[in-house]
């Protein structure tokens, strides 16, 4: 994979919950115990979230992957440019 010319160290998504109680249940747990997520509060079933990575897509597919995940959907990317700290 070819380096990026910027990073993303702050990723806000929202995350839908199964509508299995279950599925979902089981979802939140595994999320909640992963390393490098701030969870929003729990709204039905959307949890707001927050990836603190520079690199947010390993667990943006993570996240779709893991059963009791409908869907991850991106609100927020931050950039920050490599060649603005060094050309201001």
């Amino acid at each position: 994979m070819s380096s990026r010319p910027w990073q993303t160290p702050l990723s806000s998504l929202v995350v839908t919950l199964s509508r299995d109680p279950d599925l979902a249940r089981l979802a939140l747990d595994r999320i909640r115990d992963k390393r490098g997520l701030t969870l929003g509060e729990l709204e039905g079933q959307y949890l707001p979230l927050v990836i603190e990575d520079a690199d947010a897509r390993p667990i943006h597919r993570w996240l779709e992957a893991l059963p009791g995940v409908e869907n991850v959907d991106v609100v927020f990317c931050a950039f920050d440019s490599e060649s603005a700290h060094i050309n201001p």
